[in-house]
């Protein structure tokens, strides 16, 4: 607990500002509020910074138990809604999911979890591991134990007829005809130019 109600304390430096000032003015007329008004932000830092660092703490120690004593499970996703929240500058989404295991008796849950951008698209798969307690039902991603998604670069093979049949020579005079547009910048034109006279 004692990092979030440092940090808050440091944050909310004005109150033991105002306080002092409040016992250094002691009866001097219109300084009567400083010394309240101090004691009131420092202790709401305080309750803040402990219940920060309580909910800090209780996630830990969930962690910890579910990495410790916790049954691997899979997780279908069902449906994943964004909340418009960022916490950390990553986005709260409110998902609902169907937990399923081997020994596991499967249930559905709804959660609001924080989910990094990088690992969005692994919610797409549909179907992700989980670590559940089966008896209070807590569960947590193993996100490391997570299906990495290839990324899908189109080939040649899949390419529309017209776009596979191209020439070098067509390919660069339509990429001339973008530089002159100014739709490409003269770098992005250098580089591609480069990579189709490598290729014939």
């Amino acid at each position: 607990m004692l990092p979030p109600v440092l940090f808050l304390l440091v944050c909310g430096i004005v109150g033991p500002i105002f306080w002092v000032m409040g016992l250094a003015t002691g009866d001097e007329p219109g300084a009567g509020w400083l010394l309240p008004t101090g004691i009131a932000i420092t202790v709401l830092d305080l309750v803040i910074g402990v219940l920060i660092g309580r909910g800090r703490y209780r996630s830990a120690q969930k962690l910890h138990r579910l990495r410790s004593n916790g049954r691997p499970a899979r997780a279908q996703v069902l449906s994943f809604d964004p909340t418009n929240v960022r916490i950390n500058d990553q986005p709260l989404l409110k998902l609902r999911l169907r937990i399923h295991g081997a020994d596991l008796a499967p249930f559905e849950v709804e959660s609001r979890t924080v989910v990094s951008d990088f690992r969005m698209p692994l919610l797409y798969a549909g179907d992700l591991p989980v670590l559940v307690d089966p008896e209070s039902q807590e569960w947590e991603f193993d996100w490391d134990a997570a299906d990495p998604i290839t990324p899908v670069v189109p080939s040649a093979a899949v390419l529309p007829p017209a776009a596979a049949a191209k020439t070098p020579a067509e390919r660069l005079a339509e990429l001339d005809d973008l530089l002159a547009k100014d739709l490409v910048t003269r770098d992005e034109y250098d580089a591609t130019r480069a990579r189709i006279l490598d290729g014939i």
